[in-house]
This record gives structure tokens, sequence and C-alpha cells, in this order.
């Protein structure tokens, strides 16, 4: 044994080539991880791009929908005067109480 701790043990050429396809299993494992980890980050992307288009549409919709309660209110006041001029017309045509 070395006193400064730096001796390397010897190791044949058949240990060397045992860690190299060692180091190659193990890398080809990573890679193949790699490739799925990157198909199910794609398919996440896809179902984001699906929500904001989605989010957008809905905002688009709030905005319609906001329109038409804008145009309600007004709608809704010809309506109510219509219906009181009538009954007004009908009053003084004929009286309040029917015949």
């Amino acid at each position: 044994m070395d006193d400064f701790g730096n001796e390397l043990p010897a190791l044949s050429a058949q240990q060397v080539n045992e860690r190299f396809d060692k180091g190659s299993e193990r890398m080809a494992a990573i890679e193949r991880d790699l490739k799925a980890v990157t198909q199910q980050l794609h398919e996440r992307n896809q179902q984001l791009v699906d929500l904001l288009e989605f989010i957008t549409a809905m905002k688009g919709a709030i905005k319609v929908f906001h329109w038409f309660g804008m145009l309600a209110r007004p709608a809704a006041a010809i309506v109510a005067l219509g219906v009181a001029l009538t009954a007004a017309w009908n009053a003084a045509r004929g009286g309040i109480y029917p015949k």
C-alpha cells in the first residue's frame, strides 16, 4: 500500500473490459430512460398547449358573454317599456277590469 493513499489497484485487461461493458449497459439504460422521459415531456407539452388553447377560447367566450350582458340591460328596459305602454294602452282603451 502507498503511504499517500493514491496507489491505483492493478487491473487486468479482462477486468477493464468488464467495467467498460457494465458502463456501456448502464449508458444504454440511461439513454432508454431519457427517451421515455423525453416522450412524456412531449405529451405533457401537447396537453399544456391544448389547455392554453382552451383557456384562450374561454377568455373569448367570457368577453362575448360580457357584451351580451351589456346588451341585455337596454333590451330588458325596452321590453319593460313596451309592456308598460301596452298595459297603459289597454287600461285606457278598455278599463282596468275585464267586462
